[in-house]
């Protein structure tokens, strides 16, 4: 039995302030083909949870007009 891969939410949430529109996308498409090829592997919620606080991260600019 494989154990569940659990996101540090805190610590991921810091992580997309870094990172570049670019690889916010590039991260969003590569969780999103993960799951698409394993949507019941041991790692699905994680990479469902990168893709939340990516696109919240998009969002977040948007908003803000940029970063």
């Amino acid at each position: 039995m494989q154990t569940m891969i659990q996101i540090n939410h805190s610590e991921y949430q810091a992580k997309v302030k870094t990172m570049t529109d670019a690889e916010l996308l590039y991260t969003m498409q590569d969780a999103r083909a993960a799951i698409d090829a394993m949507p019941y592997g041991h790692k699905a919620g994680y990479y469902a949870d990168e893709i939340h606080y990516c696109a919240a991260e998009l969002r977040r600019r948007t908003n803000q007009g940029g970063k």
